[in-house]
């Protein structure tokens, strides 16, 4: 799905949109210790599974609950099996009206 270096950059990149991203000091301390200890993401190998499932497209949001209690519920779904070639061939002829698919399969014969 993706290489190191490609979730390395995504990550990158989200650290840098959230604020986390690695910020040189405008007093010219060189303190990377302290910068490394604010900038850490405590994020679990579940969390990091369903952040790159989505940024990969193979998980979407299916739905989202919000209770009165404003507890929040966030349903992703998806598949990791690959669609063969007759499924993709099929998810397009499942699309065109069922006289058009008689007639294209009458003319092959």
């Amino acid at each position: 799905m993706f290489s190191n270096s490609q979730l390395d950059s995504l990550m990158k990149k989200a650290m840098h949109q959230m604020g986390l991203g690695c910020e040189e000091d405008n007093d010219g301390d060189n303190n990377n210790e302290k910068k490394k200890n604010n900038n850490k993401l405590s994020l679990t190998p579940s969390q990091i599974l369903v952040i790159s499932g989505l940024l990969g497209g193979v998980l979407h949001v299916d739905s989202v609950l919000v209770d009165r209690d404003q507890h929040i519920q966030i349903i992703l779904e998806g598949s990791l099996k690959r669609k063969t070639e007759l499924e993709k061939m099929m998810d397009q002829i499942g699309k065109m009206p069922f006289d058009e698919v008689l007639k294209a399969m009458l003319e092959r014969l």
